[in-house]
């Protein structure tokens, strides 16, 4: 399989995992809110929140070694590949363990000072906030491999797995209903078996595919330089991860202050519908990182700065074709999803599709400049600009502005960032500003012109109902991809797709000759 179809292929397995696991996962957030009930459930969302630190810090790692595994299969070094994967799961282990007394340890101190708990429920979020714990540490347990299995790209066992994750999950909170009391820590102890689960297929295909892995790390086999190389860019991923992780948090510890657990409750719908969206631009980013770093790997710059405009590109329209219409219809869906909608919960989500679409038009430079190794600058400038929204918002509300003036700081503060990430591309990797507008900016601009005249006029024509969205989700993502094939794609792009789809009409209409 060439790079293109596989990148094709990948894309198509991200979208397919994607759209199912949102099925699955708006379904059973409804079940869990029905279950727990919106005081119950804002409770886990604040609880979760400060422990998910640590998934960022794991996140962050995924990405480093990563980064290290491809550019290593890059320029053809197969035994770098292996004292890379070793040392970064000896680092895995050790993080894993730290951070898991350094949060208990903790414990007292955020329950009695930090978190705004009511009276009755502190026992069961202590259970909560434990579970939370153990699931992050197997989080961090599983993490190398699930690297491993990115720099080979071998997305469509990933998709497989995390579509099986869903479902596990979908089928275990059913059992929320069978008890009365302790339903809390019931779905937190679901939700860490599942990551066991998760453990287990990563690691086990990794053990039996690829050479690299092992099941036990061997402190014989520590580098003091690997080590050293992978902790020094790691370091910088955290403190980006970090950043995103406290603006999130501050926001929602700053919600928790003003609108109580009911804030909670709303902010967490609301992320929980931009992190579903984000997937769908997401994927096209995940497929291309491997290749991109693999052609810094490779030496080939300019192959490596194609396939970063590329993935800018992809990455904001189909962000768009679904947030631009759901911005639109987002009360008759939360209406239709949940039994009942926590006040804020509309605005929240509008707010966070804005942001999330600000933040796509760069996204795709950090992964150019990771592929490049100049991370320092670039990771502390971008990301303190993001987690200056938190002094904005607070100073808002010192001055009694309502809570929405902390949303609009966000904003403000995440199309600042998304700006910044080009003249740094542009001195680091010789990115050509002309470029990045011609190849991205002006190529997203007429099919979110389409996109936002089609859910206007079928906004303005019909009835707000619960079936509406179906039309304006069908008419706007008609006219983007209309336009996008019309005004976005180059011909190679073009030729590409019609090969691909040629072939797979092939490979059909010869499976039904065989069946006849």
């Amino acid at each position: 399989m060439n790079s293109n179809t596989r990148l094709i292929v990948n894309t198509l397995a991200q979208h397919i995992r994607t759209i199912v696991n949102i099925v699955l996962s708006l379904y059973s957030t409804r079940i869990v809110m029905q279950a727990l009930g919106i005081s119950d459930y804002g409770i886990y969302m604040l609880v979760a929140s400060i422990v998910s630190l640590l998934s960022y810090i794991s996140n962050t790692l995924i990405v480093t070694t990563q980064r290290f595994l491809s550019f290593s299969t890059g320029a053809g070094n197969s035994e770098e590949a292996k004292r890379i994967f070793s040392n970064s799961y000896i680092i895995h282990w050790v993080l894993g363990i730290a951070v898991a007394v350094a949060f208990f340890s903790l414990t007292g101190w955020l329950f009695d000072s930090i978190f705004n708990i009511p009276l009755g429920k502190t026992e069961e979020s202590i259970v909560v906030y434990y579970l939370v714990i153990a699931t992050v540490v197997i989080t961090f347990i599983s993490s190398p491999f699930r690297a491993l299995l990115i720099s080979h790209e071998n997305i469509v066992y990933i998709s497989t797995v995390d579509v099986l994750d869903g479902i596990l999950k979908l089928a275990l909170v059913f059992s929320l209903f069978l008890v009365d009391s302790w339903r809390l820590p019931l779905y937190a102890l679901i939700l860490a078996s599942v990551m066991l689960f998760n453990l287990a297929m990563l690691a086990g295909y990794s053990l039996l595919h690829y050479e690299e892995s092992c099941i036990v790390p061997n402190p014989k086999e520590w580098d003091k330089a690997v080590c050293r190389k992978l902790i020094g860019f790691a370091i910088w991923t955290v403190y980006g991860m970090a950043c995103t992780y406290l603006r999130a948090q501050g926001i929602a510890v700053i919600i928790n202050r003003v609108l109580g657990t009911l804030g909670n409750a709303a902010f967490g719908i609301a992320l929980q519908v931009h992190g579903s969206i984000q997937f769908l631009s997401a994927a096209v980013l995940n497929a291309v990182a491997p290749q991109i770093i693999k052609s810094e790997g490779e030496g080939d710059r300019q192959h490596a700065i194609h396939l970063t405009l590329t993935a800018s590109k992809f990455n904001f329209l189909l962000l768009a074709m679904a947030a631009i219409p759901l911005i639109a219809e987002v009360p008759n869906l939360l209406q239709l999803w949940l039994h009942e909608v926590p006040a804020h919960a509309v605005f929240f989500c509008r707010m966070l599709l804005l942001i999330s679409l600000c933040d796509q038009t760069t996204i795709a430079l950090g992964t150019l400049n990771q592929a490049v190794g100049q991370i320092r600058n670039y990771t502390l400038v971008t990301f303190t600009v993001k987690i200056l929204c938190i002094p904005a918002g607070i100073l808002c509300i010192h001055f009694g502005i309502d809570v929405s003036s902390v949303m609009f700081c966000y904003l403000f503060f995440e199309l600042l960032a998304a700006i910044i990430r080009i003249p740094f591309l542009i001195h680091t990797a010789g990115l050509q500003l002309v470029d990045y507008l011609n190849k991205v900016m002006l190529k997203v601009m007429l099919p979110v012109i389409a996109m936002c005249a089609g859910t206007w006029i079928v906004c303005s024509l019909l009835p707000s109902t619960y079936w509406r969205f179906l039309v304006t989700g069908l008419v706007s993502c008609s006219c983007g991809v209309a336009v996008i094939w019309l005004s976005s794609m180059n011909h190679s792009e073009k030729k590409l797709i019609l090969h691909l789809a040629n072939k797979i009409l092939t490979r059909h209409n010869e499976k039904v000759k065989k069946q006849d």
